[in-house]
Formats: structure tokens, sequence, C-alpha cells
């Protein structure tokens, strides 16, 4: 009988355990979700990730245009650089 009495409470402690740290992960995903919700607009991951793709998207095309520009910059300029290096 103690061993069965042992059994249910090691069972119910770890049932416990575990509806804490579920408890603890939505808390979290809640204030993450709130977090993207407050910056980006996302109120669900769908959204987040139709948010992400646009973002990188833009980043990319931010980026070719800095190079298009620095390329530029490097070909009207690049008399008086190398005349600075001598």
């Amino acid at each position: 009988m103690a061993n069965r009495l042992d059994k249910y409470i090691r069972l119910k402690k770890r049932v416990e355990d575990a509806t804490k740290q579920s408890d603890q992960a939505e808390g979290a995903l809640g204030e993450v979700m709130k977090q993207l919700e407050n910056e980006f607009g996302c109120a669900t991951l769908k959204e987040c990730k139709r948010k992400l793709k646009q973002l990188e998207k833009q980043e990319a095309s931010s980026k070719e245009e800095f190079d298009t520009a620095v390329e530029q910059f490097e070909k009207d300029w690049s008399e008086e650089l190398e005349e600075e290096d001598e």
C-alpha cells in the first residue's frame, strides 16, 4: 500500500511540475505575442511570418540600393580616393 501511495505522490508531483511549466510557457508566449503586436502589428503567427518575409524583402532591396550607391560613389570619386592614398 505504501508503495502505491509513494508512486501516486511522485506522479502527482510530476503532473504539478508539468502544469507549472506549461503555465509559464503560455505566459511567455503571451508576452512575446504582445510584443510582436506592439512592435510589428502582428496578432497571429501567420501575420508574423508574412511580416518577416516583407521585412526580408525590404532588407534585400535596401542592401542592393546601398551596394549600387557605393559602387557609384567609388566610380565618381575613384581619382580623388587614389590621390589620398599616395
